[in-house]
């Protein structure tokens, strides 16, 4: 009756309208995905049956360094931090970046099938798609072209963190502030006439893990830039008064 647009077994069981829904919503969802943007019909359907809506409030650890890395996670709205923490008694974060929407993590140690090297805390309200690493690894076999956008997404998140270790080694603190600023202001920001406005995901402790330097020296640098005009540090607000030369301090 149905041929090759026969439903899935389940489409036939009780609750199945349920259910359906929900498949639907998620693979919608998929969809707008940049990164998986025209692949097969097939693996989008695949990918949405495979995975489970997942909802975390800010400030959820999704995963912690070490722990083991059995899922992957599909970013459709929220911000998330990565991370390592040098361990011990005086135990510092140091951040390896911030992701939204459209981002994917925990790909990498889930592929190597080792223990999460980095861990994953949201910033904000998030929704993501978790799979199971072995249902993946099926899809990346059966459609080649989403192994290669995936393989494209390790690359580009290899080059972040490349950027980074050059950011720490060459630059100075407070280029290294002004170039997490205009990141900041690029995501969260919207323009106005004053100048660009944002309400920093950020704390400023985790601004001074992402930069790799103290909280004081990160107030210093703040401080800074307001003295001069470049910034107004207006409550819980930041606004970029002069982009361009903010630009110029990187």
């Amino acid at each position: 009756m149905y041929g090759e647009n026969a439903p899935p077994s389940w489409a036939r069981l009780p609750g199945a309208r349920c259910r359906a829904v929900e498949h639907l919503t998620k693979l919608e969802g998929l969809q707008e995905f940049e990164l998986l943007a025209g692949l097969d019909e097939g693996f989008f359907q695949a990918l949405a049956i495979a995975s489970e809506v997942l909802e975390i409030g800010a400030g959820t650890a999704l995963y912690r360094e070490g722990e083991p890395s059995g899922a992957v996670y599909f970013m459709r709205e929220g911000r998330a931090k990565l991370y390592r923490s040098s361990g011990g008694q005086k135990a510092r974060d140091q951040i390896l970046g911030v992701v939204g929407d459209g981002s994917v993590l925990g790909l990498a140690s889930a592929l190597e099938g080792k223990p999460q090297s980095q861990g994953a805390t949201a910033l904000t309200d998030c929704v993501l798609y978790a799979v199971f690493r072995d249902e993946l690894v099926n899809l990346m076999a059966s459609y080649p072209e989403a192994s290669l956008r995936l393989a494209r997404a390790l690359a580009a998140r290899t080059r972040e963190l490349e950027d980074l270790v050059g950011d720490l080694v060459f630059h100075s603190a407070p280029q290294r502030v002004a170039r997490m600023l205009l990141d900041l202001a690029t995501e969260e920001g919207r323009v106005t006439k004053r100048g660009v406005v944002f309400r920093p995901s950020l704390s400023r402790q985790e601004m001074a893990e992402a930069t790799g330097i103290s909280r004081e020296a990160l107030s210093r640098s703040l401080s800074r830039l307001a003295r001069e005009g470049i910034l107004d540090l207006g409550g819980k607000t930041v606004t970029i008064l002069k982009p361009a030369e903010l630009r110029d301090r990187t």
